[in-house]
């Protein structure tokens, strides 16, 4: 039997079950059976029966008042067993390595510790010019695409402790000196969600950094390209902007992270 084509073995009831369960997850409020619905074009007898074997197993419970729909145990059992299983290097692996495939760059890892961006994994170009970086290798954080990146979308308390704490060193010409054009730039990469480092750390060397958030949200490590200026121009920048935001934004999703609606 060939059990690589899933499609084969797929159950049909099983598939709108968690059709629905995903449906409710990703609303911000419970919801009713008139809701659900609508919003996945399914005849209501059918999720209505859908939700109540669900409530029947304890995944879902029903609110007699509203009448809507949220989690039960089961489901907040099993999530958080996932959760707890979680780890951000084995969960971003396999993206990493399509990441380095399909922009041809060398991929970084990185979490926020102590007071710089720590390399947990990398994944090296397969092209003659290559980062001399490695797993435990440490960026600053205010002229680094990881760096800036972890330290823009941390909480504000931390990120400006973080920033009091920072002893500025110049690295090339473009390098980030002072405390008010950092705050400009992390206000840029918050909004735009990403970070470009155009040799502010060395000079000929570009980076393409986004954020990685957990279950709840928080930014907890960053992915990156890098390579020559040559090879990420101007020119390019926005397709590999997609692709590494695109690739982190999955790598979320594996964690737990799901986007509130009108950010799908």
């Amino acid at each position: 039997m060939d059990y690589h084509d899933q499609s084969k073995y797929s159950i049909r009831a099983v598939d709108r079950a968690l059709d629905v369960v995903r449906c409710i997850a990703v609303s911000e409020q419970p919801m009713t059976v008139d809701q659900i619905t609508a919003r996945m074009e399914l005849p209501k007898t059918t999720v209505f029966r859908v939700l109540a074997t669900l409530e029947n197993r304890g995944f879902v419970v029903r609110d007699p008042v509203s009448q809507t729909y949220s989690f039960g145990e089961m489901a907040l059992l099993v999530g958080a067993r996932a959760l707890g299983q979680a780890d951000v290097r084995i969960i971003a692996r396999p993206f990493i390595e399509q990441l380095m495939v399909e922009t041809g760059e060398t991929v970084h890892l990185s979490v926020l510790n102590l007071d710089s961006a720590l390399c947990i994994d990398k994944i090296d170009s397969t092209r003659s010019v290559r980062m001399l970086s490695f797993v435990g290798f440490r960026d600053p954080l205010y002229c680094s695409g990881v760096g800036k990146t972890l330290l823009a979308f941390q909480p504000e308390r931390e990120r400006e402790e973080l920033i009091s704490k920072i002893e500025f060193v110049r690295r090339t010409d473009r390098t980030i000196m002072d405390r008010g054009a950092l705050g400009k730039e992390l206000d840029r990469i918050r909004l735009q969600g990403y970070a470009l480092d155009l040799g502010e750390i060395e000079d000929g060397l570009s980076c393409i950094a986004a954020p990685v958030r957990n279950n709840a949200g928080r930014v907890i490590a960053a992915i990156s390209i890098s390579g020559p200026d040559s090879r990420i121009s101007e020119a390019v920048q926005p397709h590999l902007i997609s692709v590494v935001t695109a690739k982190a934004q999955r790598i979320s999703k594996g964690l737990g992270y799901i986007a509130r609606e009108d950010q799908e």
